[in-house]
């Protein structure tokens, strides 16, 4: 007959089609499923995701650890966190301690974090100073390149001149150039530095460019109001004539910290034996309250208004 058929043969009739399975599963033979401990209905039983073990905080807070999670770690005491709860990140627990920390150069992504920190801070408790601390090289590199734009400083110049609380300024190991100038504008007598801190006035530097005669002239105009704008700064913050700045700030110079006393940039320098004032919270009694009144609201009925009535 025909391709595919063959005189004689008649083949059986069944309700459901028969399936061939498999020798192996997952490139393993059946020996190396039987010598791991697999079988077949166990590899070919897809896993059951429960809601509940998948969410994030069944990753540090649950008690068991269940196949849909790694690791759970948990808080111990005297962290700062309640036990079963996400540790804080640092910038938020300085934060909270109205500390704002300088410690990358001035380029854009940091001063947009700084001045919303500072907002932040002024909108929250605009009674209490603000803490600013420094570790920047400012906007320019160690070999005089500029790595940021000028104006990065004194976007938060002005925001700190804007905000209502006092600010007390603190360099950390270095703050040279802008960040000079930003340590000299806190308030006087809360300018501080560590003993073995560093600090630099530089003038404002362009980096080599190339183009018309034209474009040069611009961009030399504004390295020159730019350089006019870091003496008036600094003039008004320590004190000096602006020539007398001017003429200081021709070259790189650097302070210690009795120097920087001596020329006005900073007020004083905190010793480790000096006692240091620190506003201490109880962030586990704090999340207690927060959960409770949370609960709280969420038991009012819907018709309820603030003060009870209906």
């Amino acid at each position: 007959m025909g391709l595919g058929f063959t005189d004689g043969l008649i083949l059986p009739r069944t309700s459901q089609p028969q399936i061939e399975t498999p020798q192996n599963s997952y490139g393993l033979s059946i020996r190396q499923m039987a010598a791991l401990g697999l079988s077949d209905d166990s590899i070919a039983r897809p896993l059951e995701a429960n809601e509940e073990l998948i969410t994030a905080k069944a990753c540090y807070s649950s008690d068991k650890v269940h196949e849909n999670t790694r690791v759970t770690p948990r808080m111990g005491a005297g962290t700062g966190a309640a036990p079963g709860q996400a540790p804080p990140d640092l910038p938020s627990l300085l934060l909270d301690g109205r500390i704002c920390y300088i410690g990358m150069p001035l380029v854009p992504a940091v001063t947009e974090l700084v001045i919303s920190e500072l907002l932040w801070l002024n909108y929250s408790a605009p009674e209490k100073p603000v803490y600013v601390y420094l570790n920047s090289i400012g906007s320019q590199g160690p070999d005089g390149q500029a790595v940021g734009f000028e104006t990065e400083a004194y976007a938060i110049l002005d925001t700190l001149a804007y905000i209502r609380p006092e600010i007390h300024t603190l360099v950390v190991g270095q703050a040279y150039g802008n960040a000079a100038m930003i340590l000299a504008s806190g308030k006087k007598g809360s300018r501080f530095s560590l003993p073995n801190a560093r600090i630099m006035t530089a003038p404002p530097r362009m980096n080599r460019s190339f183009g018309s005669v034209s474009n040069m002239m611009i961009k030399a105009n504004e390295l020159e109001y730019n350089t006019q704008s870091y003496v008036d700064f600094l003039a008004q913050y320590t004190g000096r004539e602006k020539e007398q700045v001017r003429k200081d700030i021709g070259r790189n110079r650097y302070f210690t910290p009795p120097q920087a006393i001596e020329y006005g940039l900073i007020d004083r320098i905190v010793q480790p034996e000096d006692a240091v004032a620190i506003e201490e919270k109880n962030y586990e009694l704090l999340l207690q309250q927060a959960n409770a009144q949370q609960k709280g609201q969420q038991r009012v009925p819907a018709g309820a208004s603030a003060e009870g009535g209906y």
